[in-house]
């Protein structure tokens, strides 16, 4: 087949390669003129993954049997709207892909299908909230309704804190809808679930950290498994991965839900009918055994009967994200020589040299990521103590941009 994938980030390069490797071919739509995975597809268009109009001329130009993504939210809900007026398959449909990457709609099956999720408010008009901002506690989080990478999300503990926030997130929402929810408080976790014949399985549960844990940061850099939980709260989040699937009408397709655990309990954020993005199909894989991108690509191809059976691991696992102060990016330093000898499991670059970093308040300004093993907590906090005094990131004058104060062990040299 002639399958057109769209975004080309350090993800969509697996999903390339497995398509390539069942004999396909695979032309590549992304905005940036050299993404990533440009270099493993037969063909790049340089077209935004939003342009539906580009998509579609891009794909009756080419002629594809296949319009796909993967671990990335908004392209989606592309990839539905345009196989749907093309005719071509798609594990979901466009109505279904707007409810799942649309926090207004999400928000709403939630409420009437009984998921436990925060409180909110949704705006659509900067004139009703001026109106109403009185009547909202503190603290808040403030989102756009349909923004990639935790962009303009950010927590609030006053009016004009509010006020700024709300601003931005309508500058950034392209559906002009500001979602305004109560903070809840607890432990977020990245709940990785598919949903194949048999109903919903959870696949792994890891705990999210965040740069700083700061009010105006919801930047994760570090996904850390397993996380301590009664037999009860496992049982709820099972029952809740049953819920969404129910509710939103998903079958034979991954799902990704971001949720805060509290005591027993779990309020879901929100979540995702696709898989987590910076590299979270290979820590699937060491997390529960499943090879998660193969299980995809065989439902994309159309195998609606797959049975997924996760085996938990047993080990202590990491998967740190680097991020670089403003500058150039141009190399890794001792990434190789510490996969060499065993000092990290694996690592993964998300930009190509000469990438501009800008900022690290959001995880598309990842550079790159590290994956820990180890058998227990101790030894986990000594290897990563460790290998951040070898690894760094170099900018063009060869000198080191690497924050490492984030992970609670290494220091910045600044």
């Amino acid at each position: 087949m002639k399958i057109l994938v769209l975004a080309g980030g350090y993800d969509q390069i697996g999903l390339i390669e497995e398509l390539k490797s069942r004999g396909h071919e695979v032309i590549l739509a992304d905005y940036f003129e050299n993404p990533p995975a440009k270099k493993v597809a037969d063909k790049h268009y340089q077209i935004s993954t939003l342009d539906e109009a580009a998509v579609k001329d891009a794909a009756v130009k080419e002629q594809v049997d296949l319009i796909t993504t993967a671990c990335t939210d908004q392209a989606l809900l592309t990839v539905a709207k345009v196989s749907e007026e093309l005719g071509l398959p798609t594990y979901i449909s466009y109505e279904k892909a707007l409810a799942v990457t649309n926090k207004k709609y999400m928000k709403d099956i939630f409420i009437r299908a009984g998921i436990p999720t925060a409180k909110c408010r949704v705006y659509s008009d900067k004139e009703v909230f001026m109106q109403e901002k009185n009547t909202i506690t503190y603290p808040s989080v403030v989102k756009p309704c349909d923004c990639n990478s935790s962009k303009g999300v950010i927590r609030v503990e006053n009016e004009q804190e509010l006020i700024t926030a709300v601003n931005n997130a309508f500058t950034l929402s392209r559906s002009h809808l500001v979602i305004v929810e109560d903070y809840v408080e607890g432990e977020e976790v990245s709940i990785d679930v598919y949903a194949d014949v048999e109903g919903a399985k959870v696949l792994s549960v890891s705990q999210t950290e965040k740069i700083g844990e700061s009010k105006d940061s919801f930047t994760i850099f570090k996904s850390k498994y397993p996380v301590p939980m009664s037999e009860r709260l496992q049982k709820r989040i099972a029952e809740t991965a049953q819920q969404i699937a129910d509710a939103f009408e998903l079958k034979n397709c991954p799902i990704l839900i971001q949720a805060i655990i509290y005591g027993d309990n779990i309020s879901v954020i929100e979540f995702s009918a696709r898989m987590g993005g910076g590299t979270k199909y290979k820590l699937i894989e060491y997390m529960s055994g499943i090879d998660i991108m193969k299980v995809y690509v065989n439902r994309i191809l159309g195998d609606t009967a797959q049975i997924v059976n996760p085996i938990p691991s047993k080990k202590k696992i990491e998967l740190n994200y680097v991020y670089a102060y403003n500058g150039v990016f141009t190399s890794l330093k001792n990434f190789d020589e510490c996969l060499e000898t065993g000092e990290i499991e694996a690592y993964y670059q998300y930009k190509e040299s000469g990438a501009v970093i800008e900022k690290a308040k959001t995880s598309s300004d990842r550079v790159a990521g590290f994956l820990l093993l180890a058998e227990e907590e101790r030894e986990m906090e000594e290897k990563r103590n460790y290998v951040l005094k070898k690894l760094d990131v170099l900018n063009e004058r060869k000198e080191s941009m690497m924050i490492k104060n984030i992970y609670g062990g290494g220091k910045d040299d600044e």
